[in-house]
């Protein structure tokens, strides 16, 4: 499964996220519809809500720095971003969730 979103943000038009960032977002953001378009939708619609930004929330723990992290506007969710070959296209490692 490809789960792509689309930012306003001149680096990072297109999120890409990795099959990390789906198993942890399926860990972490239960969605209660069962089946994997799903899913793909809810993961979709999180990182359209996302800022894209060089600083990590607060809370964000990572055991790898990231360029640039796209944080959704409740401050709930981070993806760490890392760059591709692409220019424009970013590849979200991994989802995050404030406790």
């Amino acid at each position: 499964m490809q789960v792509v979103g689309h930012t306003e943000h001149p680096e990072a038009r297109e999120i890409v996220a990795s099959a990390h960032c789906i198993q942890r977002f399926r860990q972490r953001m239960p969605v209660r519809e069962p089946g994997v378009e799903e899913v793909a939708a809810a993961l979709r619609a999180a990182l359209e809500d996302t800022e894209v930004s060089g600083w990590p929330p607060a809370w964000a723990v990572s055991d790898r720095p990231a360029e640039l992290w796209a944080v959704t506007r409740d401050g709930a969710i981070a993806f760490p971003l890392a760059r591709t070959p692409q220019p424009g296209r970013w590849l979200a490692v991994t989802c995050l969730r404030r406790e």
